[in-house]
């Protein structure tokens, strides 16, 4: 029994280290083997693309909207001093909303809507070193059919632009095709037409005045004193001079006839009929009166800043002079001696004023007369 126990214990270590080895080989095959293929994942289902917008179909943007987006302030640059990490951790403040531009009602028309900046013809030698030597800026508006008119301010008072403190220039719109012949003759014989860009008319006559303070400001800005007047006007040239020196240390003043508390012509059928768009108010602004006024150099470029903004006024002394001088809150003084009016045509009337309106062609040459008579005898 003993060696057959013996027999059995061996016979079933044997078994016991087959079974081990087997076990082994297993364990070996396994993990030779190459892993199994990944099971397939189904394909996703494509969403449908949105259908194209064409670009014209988008809503222009209003012109209110293009300002208040132009005129957002930007967020302010850090300068605290923190980290971009800690900065994007915390929370953002809610930026106030944008302020939107008022909107004017689209049937008023701005300045700026129709102005035409530039001259054809600037002629800037007509102010040399930009008006340094002189001591009077004259700028005469004219129409281009008024030939007869510059020459007889040619031939009489318009002779003081002889004198090197003196500068005269006649200020036209475009005109016509059919008169540029003969307007290109006359400045080939006179050179003194200074014309604008907008085109010449009646309801264009703010427009021909803001090409006017124009020609100024660019060509002769240091001239000390301008004159604005047309060429239906006589203009005692020397009393005009003694009256300039006389305030030479004024600043941003306007000087003329001074007409307070004029109404707007409403009805449709007078000549200076303006429209609630163009000017809303029930009474006029204080203004000097169109046919002659004077400026002091320091009151040309805020004018002629502050008009693009402002309704178009066909009126141009009172928009001029009444409206844009009263926002910029120049002075606007009354000079008797710019009678700006029809006056009794005796030499003493011509000798103690400053500007006469209404004069035609012959009446420039008698009055002239009268101006230089060195006999009559006038009380100062």
């Amino acid at each position: 029994m003993g060696a057959l126990g013996a027999a059995g214990a061996l016979r079933r270590s044997h078994a016991v280290a087959l079974v081990a080895l087997a076990a082994l080989l297993l364990l070996l095959l396994a993990r030779s083997a190459p892993p199994p293929p990944p099971r397939p994942r189904p394909a996703p289902v494509p969403a449908p693309a949105p259908a194209a917008v064409p670009l014209d179909s988008a809503p222009p943007v209003p012109p209110a909207s293009r300002i208040a987006s132009s005129t957002r302030t930007a967020r302010p640059a850090n300068t605290t001093g923190h980290n971009a990490t800690a900065q994007s951790a915390a929370p953002a403040a809610a930026a106030p909303a944008p302020t939107p531009a008022p909107r004017r009602d689209p049937r008023v028309v701005l300045t700026r809507d129709l102005y035409v900046a530039g001259h054809e013809r600037p002629h800037p030698e007509l102010c040399p070193a930009l008006g340094a030597h002189l001591r009077l800026l004259v700028l005469v508006t004219s129409a281009p059919t008024h030939a007869a008119a510059r020459d007889a301010v040619r031939l009489t008072w318009g002779h003081y632009a002889a004198r090197r403190d003196v500068a005269l220039a006649f200020v036209l719109g475009a005109p016509p095709a059919s008169l540029r012949p003969a307007l290109e003759a006359e400045d080939a014989l006179y050179g003194d037409l200074v014309v604008g860009r907008s085109v010449d008319s009646y309801s264009n006559l703010t427009l021909k005045t803001l090409s006017m303070l124009e020609w100024a400001d660019t060509y002769c800005p240091r001239a000390p004193r301008l004159l604005k007047t047309d060429d239906d006007m006589f203009i005692n040239v020397p009393r005009l001079l003694r009256f300039a020196a006389a305030h030479e240390n004024a600043t941003r003043t306007v000087w003329g006839k001074v007409v307070k508390k004029s109404l707007p012509k409403r009805t449709t059928k007078s000549k200076y009929y303006i429209s609630p768009l163009q000017f809303p108010g029930k009474v006029f602004p204080d203004f000097a009166t169109g046919p002659a006024y004077l400026l002091t150099a320091d009151a040309i470029r805020p004018l002629l800043e502050a008009a693009p903004a402002e309704p178009y006024l066909r009126l141009e002394d009172v928009f001029v002079t009444g409206v844009l001088a009263g926002k910029l809150r120049l002075r606007r003084q009354h000079a008797p001696e710019f009678y700006n009016k029809k006056v009794a045509l005796h030499p003493c009337a011509v000798q103690r004023g400053i500007a006469i309106h209404m004069v035609q062609y012959h009446e420039q040459f008698d009055l002239w007369r009268k101006l230089l008579d060195g006999k009559t005898k006038c009380a100062s």
